[in-house]
């Protein structure tokens, strides 16, 4: 075997290749069949196939392991993070890269890793203090104004965050609080920033705490006591946007809300600009609908009277078009304001611009109800007499056709200003 590994001028040096394949061989045929105790982490499954994939590790080193997806299917429980196992297995070469692995035949648990069991403790501790109580929660407002961001300064975190929050709705500032997420120094640079924001000169709506996937080590910055206790004295509402959708961290049972991705957090706390649109344009049409609906049901009212009896009662058909109209009024105010009670009270500024269109509108239609009386008035008696119109009676009764009248009969004509008596020839 030494010759391997020692030139000389009368011997072939190795290439890459022959020196992968001798240590996989060497590596394959000795350790076939071995036994490993340590802590999962990273464990992830690759789809369609169903593969595993994590790292078996111990507080100094660490190897990567995969298991085949129907081995896993005959596992009795679900490998995690933090799991203390047991493995068989073989090491296994990738000759292309030159690196190793455990291939896994089988996986035994027995118990919780020292990370997990740190977490438990920590949770349970939170726990019955009252951290996590709903209660103690603070609501997230609906129009935020100013938010805050709490991640790394560089990575897909801060870029996905923006591109998302720019697409829903872009009426809002964010101020970025650059920390640290990982490694030394992290759980004071995130703590940092938490006051930071709320010192800040500008009101802050929102905070959120932002950090992509990885294992249970990197995230564990959001797992440290004081981190999480940062978070719950926090004066301004904290969104835990850490990981991925399965990872959970004590910094996510903390905060007022908890969201499954970063990307994801700016979908929960912004509104979608489509959607108060959409609500706009109903009750924009719904306004329509009624005015239109109310106006053309009172045409045909003031159709009817006109034919039938305006003349002799001119006076109690107008003050009961006028009353109409009042009840009209007040109809599509109350209507309106029960669908501006139905929405969100604190739609604050934005919403009440949205709001004040309606209004616009409701405005245009009563306008337009005004000028409908305005005609009304001006077909009453009163007025068809002052345009050079004249009734005729006789023995008080109105004459509609010369049939009704002979010669000699004595007539009545009533002017706008006065009336006279004649007889007909």
């Amino acid at each position: 075997m030494d010759s391997l590994f020692q030139h000389t001028e009368d011997e072939h040096p190795l290439t890459v290749s022959e020196l992968s394949s001798f240590i996989k061989q060497t590596l394959e045929t000795r350790l076939n069949d071995i036994f490993v105790i340590g802590e999962i982490s990273g464990f992830r499954r690759a789809m369609p196939s169903g593969h595993s994939y994590f790292v078996l590790k111990d507080d100094k080193s660490q190897i990567s392991c995969n298991l085949w997806n129907f081995r896993y299917n005959y596992l009795k429980f679900k490998p995690e993070d933090g799991l203390k196992v047991l493995i068989r297995g073989r090491v296994t070469v990738y000759e292309p890269r030159g690196t190793y692995a455990i291939e896994v035949h089988s996986l035994t648990e027995i118990g919780i890793g020292e990370l997990q069991a740190a977490f438990e403790r920590l949770k349970e501790k939170l726990i019955k203090e009252g951290l996590f109580d709903d209660e103690n929660k603070k609501s997230i407002p609906e129009f935020p104004e100013n938010i805050a961001i709490i991640t790394s300064e560089t990575g897909a975190v801060i870029e996905d965050f923006i591109k998302v929050s720019k697409k829903r709705y872009p009426h809002f500032n964010l101020f970025l609080f650059p920390a640290l997420v990982q490694g030394k120094g992290s759980v004071e640079s995130v703590c940092r920033s938490i006051k930071k924001a709320n010192d800040f000169h500008v009101k802050l709506d929102i905070i959120v705490i932002a950090r992509g996937g990885g294992s249970i080590e990197d995230l564990w910055t959001f797992n440290e006591e004081a981190v999480a206790r940062a978070v719950y004295h926090s004066n301004i509402p904290v969104v835990s946007a850490v990981g991925h959708e399965v990872d959970y961290t004590i910094c996510d049972f903390v905060a007022d809300l908890r969201a499954p991705t970063p990307s994801a957090a700016a979908e929960m706390i912004l509104p979608d600009r489509r959607e108060l649109l959409d609500i706009l344009d109903n009750y924009d049409y719904d306004l329509k609908s009624l005015v239109v609906d109310r106006i053309t049901y009172y045409k045909d009212s003031l159709d009817r009277i006109q034919s039938n009896y305006s003349f002799n009662k001119p006076r109690d058909i107008l003050n009961e078009v006028k009353l109409r109209i009042d009840e009209i009024s007040e109809d599509l105010n109350n209507i309106f304001s029960e669908k501006v009670e139905n929405t969100k009270e604190d739609l604050k500024e934005k919403y009440d611009k949205l709001n004040s269109l309606c209004f616009d509108r409701l405005l245009f239609y009563k306008t337009d109800l005004d000028y409908k009386e305005k005609m009304l008035k001006n077909v009453s008696p009163d007025n068809t007499l002052k345009r050079g119109f004249a009734f005729i009676r006789k023995e008080g009764k109105i004459v509609s056709g010369k049939k009704e009248l002979k010669s000699k009969d004595i007539v009545n004509i009533k002017f706008h200003d006065g009336d006279v008596d004649a007889k007909v020839n």
